[in-house]
């Protein structure tokens, strides 16, 4: 059996949370002008993104939830 919405919503949020871990980790050594413009335009952007996506999963799981309800 698959991976359900919910299942890869929580495989979304875990790596971001590595991502962050590890950008903040990074963040001890990089201390520039580059690391601030990097995270700006591509780190922040992918946080953003991923709360789009996670949003996205959460309104089809619960349209799914749904047709199930509806088509029994």
């Amino acid at each position: 059996m698959g991976l359900g919405s919910s299942d890869n919503e929580g495989l979304l949020a875990s790596a971001i949370d590595q991502l962050n871990q590890r950008w903040d980790a990074a963040g001890m050594a990089w201390q520039d002008k580059a690391r601030e413009d990097f995270e700006k335009e591509h780190i922040e952007e992918m946080r953003r993104a991923v709360k789009v996506a996670q949003q996205g999963m959460r309104n089809i799981s619960e349209l799914l939830r749904q047709v199930v309800k509806e088509c029994s």
